[in-house]
C-alpha cells in the first residue's frame, strides 16, 4: 500500500476513534442517503444533492441511535442467549466497528455511483442536460461534511442537556431519571423557543429589511416610462420611484405600439400597464383604488381587455407572460398590479400568504367594480385574470369558488396553483371518475379545464363555455404537490401511471417521500421548460385557449412563439 493511502486510512481510523460513532446509527444512516439518492420529480445539482443527502444521513443517523438505545436497555436485557452465541456475537460487532468508517466510505461512493443511472433518467425525462460523471462523484464528500457538522451541532446540545440534568439533580436532589427528563424538557423548550421566537422572527425581520433595501435598486437600462399608458409616466397618480424593483421593470417593460406593429405587421395599440408599489400607498385597497384610477386616466374601458394580475413575492409579474398578452392582444390591453411585499416568493409562501391573499382578493373586487360601474351601453373591455405559483393563490382569494368566477370575471389563466389553492383543490378532488389527478378533467370539461401542456387546445373545438378557466400544472412541478399529507399519506399522483417527465420509479415511503418532495421545492425550477415550476414556453397556448382565441393552431402558436421570441430580446435586462 502507497503511503499515501496508509495516510489516508490513519487518519479516517484516528477520525473515527474522535467522534466514536454508532455503528447502528451509521447503518441507518446510509440507507437514508441511499433513499435521498432515489428518483424524485427533478434533477439536482451535485451541491444540492450533496446537502439534501447529507441532512437525511443526519436524520438516519438519530433513528439508528434512538433505535439501539431501545433494544439495549429495554429489550435486549429481556434476552437469554448461550454463552457461545454472545462471544460470537461480540467477535462480529468488534470487527464491524473496526472496519465501519472505511465500510461507510466505500458505501457512500459506491451508492453515489448505482444512483448515477436515476439521476441521469430524471435529468432525461425533464429534458435537462445530464451532469458529468465527475459532479456526481462530488456528491458523498459534501453530503459527509454537511452530516458530520450536523452532527457536531447535534451533540453540542446533547452536552448542554447532560449538563443542566446535572445541575438540577446536585442542586435539587431529584433522582438521575427526572434530572435527566428535566433536562431534555428545559434545553427542548429554550430550542423551540429560540427557533420559534428568536430564529424566525430574526430571519424574517432580517429578510424584509434586506429585501425593502433591494426593492429601492434598479435593474441596468430599466427607466421612467415616457409614455402615459404606463404607470409612474406622464401623467401617472403614482411616482415611479414608489413603484419598487419589480413594478418599475414592468411598467417600463415591453414593447410600445410602434415595435408592436412591426413585429405584427399591423397597427397596434399602445398598451396600458398599470401598478402600484408597497410604498405607493399604506394598504391594499388604497394601492387597488390607485389603480383602478390609472385605469381612468389612461381610459382602459375603451381596451379590448383588461387583464388583472395578482403579483408574486416581490412585486413580480413575468414579463413573458405581459408581453405574450400584449401580443396576442395587438397592444389593444390593460395589465394590471399591485406590490404586497417586499420578500420573494419562497418566503412569502412561508410568511406571506395571507397578505398575498389580501392583496389579490382586493384588487380583483376594486377592477371587477370599475369594470361593471361603466355605462352597459357604453364600451366596456373584457376582464381576465392571470396568475403564476403565489399569484394564483392571490387569484383565488377574490372567489368563493368556481360559480363566482364565471360571474366575475370572462376568463382565467392559472399556471403552477401550489397545492394549498382552495378552489384548485376542490375541483381536482371532485374530477370525473377515472381521471388522473395530474391530468383531471372536471364536469366533461365544459367549465374548467386543467393541463400539462395547454398546446392540447391548438385545434381543440370540444365543448368549452365561456368564460373559461384554465389551469396549467406540471406532473413534475413540486410546488403543486407537495403537501404535509405526504408525511403519512400516499398521494393519488403516486398511485396513478406517472405524468408527463415523472420517472417511473417514484415510489411512497413515509415521511421519505414528504422529504423527497420538500427538498425539490428548493430546486423546483431545477429542469427546463415545460416540466417543473417552468410555464414561461407555455403561456402563449395557455392564454390562447383561456380567452378562447379564434384559429389558435400550430401555424399561428409557430408564428407567435417567434414574435414573442423577438420581442423579448428587446426587453431591458437587469
Amino acid at each position: 500500500m502507497s503511503p499515501t493511502a496508509e495516510n489516508a486510512l490513519r487518519t479516517l481510523r484516528g477520525w473515527w476513534d474522535r467522534w466514536r460513532l454508532s455503528v447502528t446509527g451509521l447503518v441507518v444512516a446510509a440507507l437514508a442517503a441511499w433513499t435521498s439518492l432515489m428518483p424524485s420529480f427533478l434533477p439536482r445539482a451535485w451541491y444540492y444533492q450533496g446537502l439534501v443527502t447529507g441532512i437525511s444521513m443526519l436524520a438516519g443517523y438519530g433513528v439508528g441511535v434512538v433505535l439501539r438505545t431501545v433494544w439495549t436497555r429495554l429489550v435486549a436485557p429481556r434476552i437469554t442467549l448461550p454463552d457461545p452465541v454472545l462471544e460470537i456475537g461480540g467477535t462480529v460487532l468488534r470487527w464491524v466497528r473496526g472496519f465501519a468508517p472505511y465500510l461507510l466510505v466505500v458505501y457512500l461512493i459506491t451508492a453515489t455511483a448505482t444512483a448515477v443511472r436515476w439521476q441521469d433518467q430524471v435529468a432525461d425525462l425533464v429534458h435537462s442536460p445530464r451532469p458529468p460523471w465527475g459532479d456526481y462523484m462530488k456528491i458523498p464528500w459534501v453530503a459527509a461534511a454537511i452530516f458530520l457538522g450536523l452532527l457536531l451541532v447535534c451533540r453540542g446540545i446533547r452536552v448542554g442537556t447532560r449538563s443542566i440534568s446535572r445541575f438540577v439533580q446536585r442542586r435539587l436532589r431529584l433522582p438521575e431519571y427526572p434530572a435527566k427528563l428535566t433536562g431534555v424538557i428545559v434545553v427542548a423548550g429554550l430550542l423551540v423557543g429560540i427557533v420559534d421566537g428568536v430564529v424566525t422572527r430574526v430571519f424574517f425581520e432580517g429578510a424584509n429589511q434586506i429585501f425593502s433595501v433591494q426593492n429601492d435598486e434598479r435593474y441596468d437600462g430599466v427607466n421612467r416610462p415616457t409614455r402615459p399608458e404606463r404607470s409612474g409616466g406622464p401623467g401617472s397618480v403614482v411616482s415611479f420611484a414608489d413603484l419598487g424593483m419589480q413594478g418599475r421593470r414592468f411598467v417600463d417593460g415591453g414593447l410600445d405600439a410602434a415595435a408592436l406593429s412591426e413585429l405584427l405587421g399591423e397597427k397596434a395599440r399602445e398598451p396600458i400597464r398599470a401598478y402600484a408599489g408597497l410604498e405607493s400607498a399604506p394598504t391594499d385597497d388604497e394601492r387597488s383604488q390607485l389603480v383602478v384610477r390609472e385605469l381612468d386616466r389612461t381610459r382602459a374601458w375603451e381596451r379590448d381587455s383588461v387583464v388583472i394580475a395578482p403579483t408574486t413575492g416581490t412585486g413580480w409579474i413575468n414579463p413573458h407572460a405581459a408581453q405574450a398578452i400584449e401580443l396576442l392582444g395587438g397592444g389593444d390591453t390593460a395589465i394590471v398590479g399591485t406590490q404586497y411585499s417586499y420578500l420573494p416568493s419562497w418566503i412569502s409562501f412561508l410568511a406571506d400568504r395571507e397578505k398575498a391573499e389580501a392583496a389579490g382578493a382586493s384588487l380583483i373586487a376594486a377592477v371587477a367594480d370599475w369594470r361593471d360601474s361603466l355605462p352597459e351601453d357604453g364600451p366596456r373591455p373584457k376582464l381576465y385574470v392571470y396568475g403564476e405559483s403565489l399569484g394564483t393563490q392571490a387569484g383565488e382569494a377574490a372567489f368563493s369558488g368556481l360559480r363566482d368566477i364565471r360571474s366575475t370575471v370572462d376568463g382565467v389563466l392559472w399556471m403552477g396553483p401550489p397545492n394549498s389553492n382552495s378552489i384548485w383543490h376542490s375541483l381536482v378532488e371532485r374530477r370525473d371518475p377515472g381521471t388522473p389527478v395530474t391530468d383531471p378533467v372536471y364536469a366533461d370539461g365544459l367549465l374548467v379545464r386543467f393541463a400539462e401542456d395547454p398546446a392540447e387546445f391548438r385545434g381543440d373545438d370540444t365543448p368549452w363555455i365561456n368564460p373559461r378557466v384554465l389551469y396549467v400544472q406540471h406532473a413534475t412541478d413540486p410546488v403543486v404537490w407537495w403537501t404535509p399529507d405526504l408525511l403519512f399519506d400516499r398521494p393519488a399522483w403516486l398511485a396513478e401511471p406517472p405524468g408527463k417527465g415523472r420517472h417511473p420509479g417514484m415510489l411512497y415511503l413515509p415521511v421519505v417521500t414528504f422529504w423527497q418532495v420538500t427538498a425539490d421545492l428548493g430546486n423546483a425550477i431545477g429542469g427546463s421548460q415545460g416540466f417543473g415550476h417552468l410555464y414561461d414556453s407555455q403561456i402563449l397556448d395557455g392564454w390562447a385557449a383561456a380567452t378562447d382565441r379564434e384559429g389558435w393552431d400550430d401555424d399561428e402558436h409557430a408564428r407567435f412563439a417567434e414574435l414573442h421570441r423577438l420581442a423579448m430580446e428587446r426587453q431591458p435586462r437587469g
